[in-house]
C-alpha cells in the first residue's frame, strides 16, 4: 500500500522565555508605535520640568499624554513569541496562512456601497505545516496518522513560557507612578466643569473624568487578574495524547476533523447570499450605524449635535459535534457543551451603506425602533472553528452514551469507526470547569493560545498598583478641590 509522505517535525523547541521581552512592531505598525514613544516623551518631559518648579498641577497634565501614548505602545508591542511565530509560518507556509494570505483583503463596489473584508493575518492559525486531509484516515477517523502525532503539539514542540518582564511591564510601571497625579488632574478638571454649570453634553464628559481613571483602573486590573490565571493554567496543565487519555479534566491540542456528518452551512445574517459550510463552532453579529442631529439648549442659545454609535441588532451562536485529531488518535468534541469559547480573528465581514433599496426593506422596522436616528451602514461579521484548524481544550472527558455510540454506527455515509475498545472512542470532550479549572475551548493551538502571554507580575500585580493609585488619587482629588 502506497503511503504518503510523513509531515515533517519540527527542530524548534520553546520553553523559558527569558529576562526581558522587548520586540518592536513591523510594518506600518511601526509608525503609529513611534508616536506613541513620543507623546510619552514629551509626557515624561513636561513632568521633569513640573518637578523641577514644584508645579503639580503640569505633571497631572503631563500624564494625560504619557498615559494614552502608554496604552497604545501596549497594544502595538508584539511579544517575542509573536514575532517568532510569524517567521515560522513564513518559512513552513501552513495551509490555511498561504490560503488567508492570498485570499484575504478587501472586495466591494463603490457604486453599490457594497464590500467585504477578511484578514490576510492570523494569529489563531498554524505555526507548523498541519496535516491535510490526504492524511487523514477516511475508513477509520478515529485511528491513528500514517504521519505520527501533528507537529505543533506540545509533547512536541514544548509549552512556551513568558519571559520575567517585558516592555509591556516598563509601560505599566510608568502608567502606576502617573495614576495618583493624573487620576487628580481628571477628577478636578471634572469637578470644576461641574461647577461651573455645563450642559448635557459636557456634563457626561465631566462626569466621565471624575469616575472614569477609577472603575477603568479596577476593570483592567479584574480583566488582568482573570486573564493571567487562564494563561498561568494553560501553561501549568500537561496535554494529554488523545491516544492516551484517561477520563477526567484535561488539556487537549489537535485538528479539527469531520464527524459521521459534515457540519450544517451557517448562514450570516440568515441570508443564503452569506453561507459558510464546514464550521463546527460559530458566531456571527449584525450591528447598523446610526447617526441622530437634534437640537440642544446652551448658554449660547440653540446648536445642533450629531451623535454616531453602533447598534446590535443579532447575534447568533452554533456549532456542530467534530473530531479532535492530534495524529495519535481521535475523540469526539461537543461544542455546544463549552460556554467559555474564543474563536480568534474573524473570518469575515461585509458591510453595505443604507441605500434607498435597503431602506425599504429594513427601514420602517428599525426607524421604528430607534426612533429618530438615521442608518448609515449595515455590518454582518463572522467568527468560526473550521474543518481542519487547531484547536485548544480545556474540559473534561466523559463515557459517551450508547445512543451515541449506534449514531456512528449506523452512520448513512456507512463508515463504523467504533469496532476497537480504544479508550478514546468510548469518552466524549464536553465543557464542564471543576475546582480551579475553568473550561474552554479556543481556536488555535496551544502556541496560538499563549502566543501574547505575559509574567504573573504583570498581569496581577501591576495592574493592582494602577487601580489603588487612581482609586487614592481621587479620593485625594476630592479631599483637596
Amino acid at each position: 500500500m502506497y503511503r504518503l509522505p510523513m509531515v515533517s517535525s519540527p527542530e524548534v523547541q520553546f520553553g523559558e522565555g527569558g529576562g526581558f521581552d522587548f520586540t518592536t512592531p513591523s510594518g506600518f505598525v511601526i509608525i503609529p508605535w513611534v508616536f506613541s514613544l513620543l507623546l510619552i516623551v514629551f509626557g515624561l518631559s513636561g513632568t521633569v520640568e513640573g518637578l523641577v518648579t514644584n508645579e503639580w498641577g503640569v505633571v497631572g497634565l503631563s500624564g494625560c499624554f504619557v498615559i494614552p501614548g502608554c496604552l497604545l505602545g501596549m497594544w502595538l508591542t508584539p511579544t517575542k513569541l509573536q514575532k517568532e511565530f510569524e517567521k515560522i509560518r513564513i518559512e513552513e507556509k501552513p495551509r490555511d496562512f498561504v490560503h488567508r494570505s492570498e485570499t484575504g483583503g478587501s472586495t466591494g463596489s463603490f457604486w453599490t456601497g457594497q464590500n467585504s473584508h477578511s484578514p490576510k493575518k492570523d494569529d489563531r492559525g498554524w505555526v507548523f505545516q498541519a496535516p491535510g486531509p490526504e492524511y487523514w484516515d477516511k475508513v477509520d477517523p478515529y485511528g491513528p496518522d500514517d504521519s505520527g502525532i501533528i507537529p505543533e503539539h506540545p509533547t512536541v514542540v514544548g509549552t512556551p513560557k513568558p519571559a520575567s518582564f517585558s516592555f509591556d511591564g516598563v509601560l505599566m510601571c510608568i502608567i502606576a507612578l502617573f495614576s495618583i497625579p493624573a487620576t487628580m488632574a481628571s477628577v478636578m478638571a471634572g469637578l470644576a466643569m461641574i461647577e461651573t454649570g455645563v450642559d448635557e453634553e459636557f456634563g457626561a464628559f465631566a462626569c466621565a473624568l471624575i469616575v472614569g481613571p477609577a472603575i477603568g483602573s479596577v476593570l483592567f486590573a479584574i480583566t488582568s487578574w482573570s486573564m493571567g490565571t487562564k494563561m498561568q493554567l494553560t501553561i501549568d496543565v500537561p496535554t494529554s495524547k488523545i491516544r492516551s487519555m484517561a477520563a477526567g479534566e484535561l488539556e487537549l491540542v489537535g485538528q479539527v476533523r469531520r464527524w459521521t456528518s459534515p457540519a450544517p452551512p451557517v448562514l450570516v445574517g440568515d441570508d443564503p447570499a452569506r453561507t459558510y459550510n464546514d464550521l463546527h463552532s460559530w458566531r456571527w453579529k449584525y450591528e447598523i450605524y446610526l447617526r441622530r442631529t437634534r437640537v440642544v439648549m446652551t448658554d449660547d442659545g440653540p446648536r445642533t449635535k450629531t451623535e454616531y454609535r453602533w447598534e446590535t441588532i443579532k447575534e447568533k451562536k452554533g456549532g456542530h459535534n467534530f473530531i479532535l485529531h492530534d495524529g495519535t488518535g481521535g475523540v469526539l468534541v461537543k461544542p455546544k457543551k463549552f460556554e467559555n469559547q474564543e474563536l480568534g480573528t474573524y473570518i469575515r465581514k461585509w458591510e453595505v451603506d443604507h441605500n434607498r433599496n435597503l431602506g425599504e426593506i429594513f427601514g420602517s422596522l428599525i426607524t421604528t425602533t430607534f426612533g429618530g436616528w438615521t442608518i448609515l451602514e449595515h455590518k454582518w461579521t463572522l467568527w468560526g472553528l473550521a474543518l481542519g484548524d487547531p484547536c485548544y481544550i480545556l474540559g473534561k472527558a466523559e463515557n459517551r452514551s450508547k445512543d451515541m455510540k449506534k449514531e456512528e454506527w449506523f452512520a448513512e455515509d456507512g463508515i463504523t469507526p467504533i469496532r476497537r475498545n480504544d479508550q478514546q472512542l468510548l469518552m466524549q470532550v464536553v465543557g464542564e470547569s471543576g475546582v480551579g479549572f475553568a473550561a474552554r475551548l479556543e481556536r488555535g493551538s496551544e502556541l496560538g493560545v499563549l502566543g501574547k502571554v505575559k509574567s504573573q507580575f504583570e498581569y496581577k500585580i501591576i495592574p493592582g498598583v494602577i487601580a489603588a493609585g487612581c482609586l487614592m488619587g481621587t479620593y485625594l482629588a476630592y479631599a483637596n478641590y
